[in-house]
């Protein structure tokens, strides 16, 4: 005989949907604005009410279209079901709306991110509709946690009509949480972090006048702390606000991408320090799952980041990177600064220097109108469902939005054109923007549109940064002054390849050489050289060693291939690419001091800047130690400051400190490098600990002297390292480690 059966839903289903899947309160919170931003609200605010005591409550309260008793019944109570997702939800409400609307959330599980933060909610709610009235639901979320064989369907919600609306807003939703979660402390610091992330969470990249959707926190325990602060920007309560669209349009390279609605053109334009220098249209043959789409990102030198830390008050590193928006609001995690979804640093570290990373960009991936391919994982905050069509997005983001960025700063801001070898005409301009672009004549290709100004703009551009013709120059500056005619010959022919730039390091580590040579022969006249040496021949000294680095890092590298061929072991092409990259990146830097050098004239006094030192230090050693070390060394870097520390200082001589300090490790065979940055009253205080051989008792006193040494190195390193900690008012400290292998070095700026 057959029969019809049902499932049973047991209690447990509420944990299951609700606090399984919402694991964290600031996305609970970020769940329940999405659900009034998606109500129509333009205003909502989220009060902390006596947050410090046992009794206290958060309260989220919006000016939205609100419920009434039919919608309690039908949809909110009615679990799991979307009237977003099924189109029914605004079917009574479309006369009032402007346009079509696209929702935040649609899996109708948003309401239980109230258990996450409280085991009690009372939610009122009063409709715009004629003639409405306000209706009140009790839950107790802990009643679904006494007996799990109990029935979802047969715990009860208590329900009442008031006479009177309570809420400030004439319609909307007002929900009252309480019993507040004990793993669930709000402090000040908690509740600025979730201000600083509720400030993203409505796309702050855009004009959002056509949208206003304005947030308030109110959280009368924390005036008092907001009163003695002297930073404004780090308040509690108020409106949150971002003024990151207006930061971000000066000082910063930006390019966008789009998507046309039917899917059939993608629009690519680029600018520069707010100069629009092109457009591309071209037919969309190659992403034929996407449509609707925008991204836009803007590329921070360190400039960038300054002015950004300057008027943000948080550096760019941890503000975020490329966030991910649909329909106007932001999924998780996408721009956390911690976050690499796109894969982004794991493939810059394959040629670290061309390509950008996270912390190189802010921006955003816009994606509008339904795409209802592109679905939040249940489990909020794991972004998006890695399906065929989020997966051609990932490409769609690196081929035709990064590629292109790197292409420009490839071309233009680190090695440059030859603007002298282009006229001023529309043909000639179209040449360069698809070289500047990376493209090639394609039949997809609609129309290149560029900058009337265009020559003059990059011209300028490539003035102010460190272009291929003017590091060549620089160049044969430094040949002049050592008198070395074959240097002077060789840069004549210099372009900017691969095999040339592994020629210029051959030639600069053989002038080191030749340079370290005189200054051992000369070691026994050190009073004479201490004597007469001056001011610019130590600072040239200083450079050609720091470059000696790089030229090490190259020699180590040529020397394995060699020794590889020699004995006829098989070189893997993987390998081979890897390494021809670290080497033309290693030349890269040998050539960009070599023209700081001479843009100094010597005289680094000229070249100080007013920066976050903190952050300087810190993305010196994630892009660049890791570069110049040969891997037989780990070296485990923490930064322990919890706030910028703005200062005047010179970045070379920053650079020359570390990569010394560094080397020196390294020659002591040292197998770990720890290096500790903090701050304390103002100063920079930074210890490298290694395990490497230590030092002789009795050499401690010399080490840093001029030319003095006790392994096969110049004797200058640590020398520089002492003159530059000098120059800087700090002091620097070495000891062995106690019980232990190796040494400490320990620096106060």
């Amino acid at each position: 005989m057959n029969e019809k059966l049902q499932f049973r839903v047991g209690a447990g289903l509420k944990n299951i949907i609700g606090r399984d899947l919402i694991t964290d309160d600031f996305i609970a919170i970020f769940e329940l604005v999405k659900n009034s931003f998606d109500a129509h609200a333009t205003e909502v605010e989220i009060v902390f009410e006596n947050i410090k005591s046992s009794d206290g409550k958060i309260l989220i309260i919006d000016n939205g279209k609100g419920m009434n008793y039919d919608d309690l019944l039908n949809k909110w109570l009615f679990v799991a079901y979307s009237a977003k997702k099924d189109g029914s939800e605004d079917s009574d409400y479309r006369k009032k709306l402007s346009s079509k609307t696209y929702y935040a959330g649609a899996k109708g599980i948003g309401r239980f991110s109230c258990d996450k933060l409280g085991s009690k909610l009372r939610l009122i709610t009063t409709k715009d509709e004629k003639n409405s009235k306000t209706e009140v639901i009790d839950v107790d979320w802990s009643m679904f946690e006494q007996n799990l064989k109990d029935e979802f369907i047969n715990i009860s919600i208590n329900h009442e009509t008031l006479l009177i609306n309570p809420s400030k807003f004439k319609t909307g939703i007002q929900l009252e949480i309480s019993s507040i979660r004990s793993d669930s402390e709000w402090n000040e610091n908690k509740i600025l972090n979730l201000r600083n992330s509720l400030a993203k969470l409505i796309n702050p990249f855009q004009d959002n006048s056509k949208r206003p959707f304005k947030i308030t926190i109110i959280a009368p325990d924390f005036v008092e702390y907001d009163n003695s602060l002297e930073d404004t920007r780090n308040k509690i309560n108020g409106e949150i606000t971002n003024p990151l669209l207006e930061i971000l349009s000066i000082k910063t390279i930006k390019i966008s991408s789009s998507i046309s609605e039917d899917g059939t053109k993608i629009i690519t334009e680029l600018s520069n320090n707010g100069n629009w220098l092109y457009r591309i249209t071209e037919n969309n043959t190659e992403f034929n799952l996407l449509k609707n789409i925008l991204i836009e990102l803007y590329f921070l030198d360190q400039r960038a980041k300054n002015n950004f830390t300057r008027l943000m008050g948080v550096r760019s590193g941890s503000y975020g990177s490329v966030f991910l928006y649909k329909n106007g609001i932001r999924i998780y995690p996408y721009g956390e600064p911690d976050d690499d979804s796109f894969n982004l640093n794991k493939r810059q570290q394959r040629r670290i220097g061309d390509y950008v990373g996270t912390r190189d960009l802010i921006g955003r991936v816009e994606i509008v109108g339904d795409n209802d391919e592109f679905k939040e994982t249940t489990s909020r905050g794991d972004g998006l469902v890695k399906n065929a069509s989020y997966l051609q997005l990932e490409y769609f983001l690196i081929e035709k939005v990064i590629e292109k960025l790197e292409s420009y700063r490839r071309n233009i801001n680190r090695y440059g054109i030859d603007i002298d070898e282009f006229e001023n005409t529309n043909h000639s301009q179209e040449k360069i923007v698809k070289l500047i672009a990376d493209i090639s004549s394609s039949d997809n290709i609609i129309s290149i549109d560029f900058n009337p100004n265009l020559l003059e703009i990059i011209s300028s551009t490539q003035e102010e940064s460190s272009s291929a013709k003017s590091l060549i120059k620089s160049i044969e500056k430094i040949a002049a002054e050592t008198q070395n005619q074959e240097l002077v010959n060789k840069i004549k022919q210099v372009k900017t390849t691969l095999d040339d730039a592994i020629v210029i390091a051959d030639l600069a580590e053989e002038e080191l050489k030749e340079k370290e040579k005189e200054i051992k022969e000369k070691q026994t006249q050190n009073l004479f050289l201490k004597a007469t040496r001056s001011q610019e021949f130590d600072d040239l000294i200083s450079f050609m060693h720091h470059a000696g680095i790089y030229a090490q890092t190259i020699n180590s590298y040529l020397k394995n291939i060699s020794l590889k061929l020699n004995r006829n072991i098989e070189i893997k092409r993987d390998d081979l690419i890897e390494i021809i990259r670290t080497i033309s990146f290693e030349a890269n830097k040998i050539l960009s001091i070599t023209e700081f050098a001479t843009k100094a004239n010597f005289r680094l006094k000229t070249e100080d800047i007013d920066s976050d030192i903190v952050n300087y230090i810190e993305e010196y050693f994630s892009k660049i130690v890791p570069s110049v070390n040969n891997k037989t060394m780990a070296i485990n870097f923490s930064n322990l400051a919890l706030k910028p520390v703005v200062r005047k200082f010179k970045p070379i001589e920053l650079n020359i400190l570390i990569d010394n300090l560094v080397t020196n490790s390294r020659k002591a065979n040292a197998t770990e490098l720890t290096v500790k940055l903090n701050e304390s009253n103002g100063r920079i205080v930074l210890d490298f600990i290694d395990n490497g051989i230590g030092i002789n008792p009795k050499n401690i006193k010399s080490i840093f002297d001029f030319g003095y040494t006790t392994t096969d190195g110049s004797g200058l390193g640590l020398y520089h390292v002492k003159q530059i900690i000098d120059s800087m008012n700090g002091k620097i400290s070495v000891q062995n480690n106690n019980n232990e292998k190796g040494v400490t070095f320990k620096i106060e700026i």
